[in-house]
């Protein structure tokens, strides 16, 4: 996380066996943007998919924690039952029987895109369950803010034609997507879909983005709700960085929850020949 970023301070969730404390934490804040990105992220896979390939495109999800993304894309689930699911147990098992249980109820569920997605995060417990229960293809616990990635990561991202980030800006920035846009083969073929909270720039990101023939469009007239403040302080942190860079909280932050914007990024060519209501129907 960014050094004078508002945002209150969740680490000690974000990296346990199981993601039971995590949905609790922050189910009690009404957490919901992978509701709200899960359209989004459906969008580009079938768009994607189109090309004539039997497979669906390969996912890297940044800062993917738990798995969540994943677990929406791969399974017939929504976020509320996701939610559900790890918060209705009537006792507290160890973390092996939470993870062995959560294999078998992911197991049972139709499934929604047959789709190989790798995770990055720097949270190895977190990653480990989510490939430990099959919600990850693989996962990587590389910090690429501060290092090369390694021989087999950039095996890994090869033949990706999609990166999604539900959060994460914030966490990472330019340099992680910088090394990334590097080990892709075919960058210029890769479509971004990122959702960033209103408190942070995405604009050193679309440049870079830019640079491997990429145009980033924000979804117009769009703000989706993150979470509620975790406390007064946070808000008003959360408003004053709001407004140093010059937008208007009035109805958004104000009323006491984070927002976000949706960001597309897709090759100029296809820009030009499709216009995102076209490609985004929810749009």
């Amino acid at each position: 996380m960014a050094k004078d970023s508002p945002k209150a301070d969740f680490s000690h969730i974000y990296n346990r066996r199981d993601p039971r404390q995590f949905f609790k934490e922050l189910q009690s804040l009404d957490y919901q943007v992978p509701h709200h990105a899960l359209p989004f992220l459906q969008a580009a896979v079938e768009w994607l998919s189109r090309d004539g390939d039997e497979k669906p495109p390969k996912v890297l999800d940044i800062c993917c924690s738990y798995g969540v993304n994943a677990a929406l894309l791969r399974y017939e689930i929504s976020f509320a039952a996701l939610v559900d699911h790890s918060s209705s147990a009537s006792r507290q098992p160890a973390a092996e029987e939470q993870i062995a249980s959560d294999v078998r109820y992911f197991s049972s569920l139709p499934k929604r895109y047959d789709i190989s997605i790798a995770g990055l995060d720097v949270a190895q417990n977190a990653v480990q369950y989510a490939v430990g229960t099959g919600l990850l293809t693989a996962g990587y616990t590389e910090n690429l803010e501060i290092e090369e990635m390694s021989p087999e990561l950039q095996q890994e991202l090869k033949e990706v034609r999609l990166l999604t980030c539900t959060g994460g800006v914030g966490y990472v920035g330019v340099d992680t997507f910088s090394r990334i846009m590097k080990a892709i083969s075919n960058p210029k073929r890769v479509w971004v879909v990122a959702f960033v909270l209103r408190i942070f720039s995405y604009d050193e990101i679309s440049i870079l983005l830019s640079e491997s023939g990429l145009v980033t469009e924000k979804i117009p007239d769009a703000v989706f709700c993150q979470r509620r403040f975790a406390s007064s302080e946070e808000q008003q942190r959360a408003m004053a960085t709001v407004r140093a860079k010059g937008l208007d909280p009035t109805g958004l932050e104000a009323d006491g929850w984070y927002y976000a914007e949706c960001f597309i990024s897709r090759p100029d060519d296809e820009v030009q020949r499709y216009p995102l209501k076209e490609v985004i129907r929810i749009v």
